[in-house]
């Protein structure tokens, strides 16, 4: 789903006969813009994962970036401690896979896994070794990247 609000930018400009208003709208975005490109990517997450996706969008709403941040952060944090079977971890890899293989048609999807959920995994050292042994390569460099 996507929503836009019209801002309007007011300038005013000095006239010599007084203070006149030009008028400029541009739209932003109140979502992530991810749109269609992560949606089969949100099935698969809600579909593997529903106690965390139902209190992650309850907490924050639509916003695609902070649903992905948190995930990495819930992935890192359950490799960490040790509280989820290897079958769990591995489907959490798969949404990490999908959205690296997403991050080539769409950038943007590109910087949300680099700045979410990969900033996590790469803080956790567990995590980050069996990152690196069960993500695509693509992600694997994408996680690389941050290492340096």
């Amino acid at each position: 789903m996507h929503c836009a609000v019209h801002w309007i930018n007011i300038r005013a400009v000095r006239n010599p006969g007084g203070v006149t208003s030009a008028m400029k709208t541009r739209q932003a975005s109140t979502d992530s813009d991810s749109g269609p490109s992560l949606r089969g990517v949100n099935s698969y997450l809600e579909k593997n994962f529903p106690d965390f996706f139902a209190e992650a969008r309850f907490q924050v709403g639509d916003d695609d970036y902070f649903l992905y941040a948190r995930f990495g952060q819930y992935l890192a944090r359950t490799i960490e401690q040790n509280r989820a079977s290897r079958d769990k971890i591995n489907r959490g890899f798969t949404v990490l896979n999908k959205m690296a293989r997403a991050s080539a048609r769409h950038p943007h999807i590109r910087q949300m896994l680099v700045s979410g959920p990969l900033e996590y995994i790469v803080d956790a050292p567990r995590a980050r070794a069996l990152a690196l042994k069960r993500l695509s390569r693509v992600a694997q460099g994408y996680l690389e990247g941050l290492c340096e």
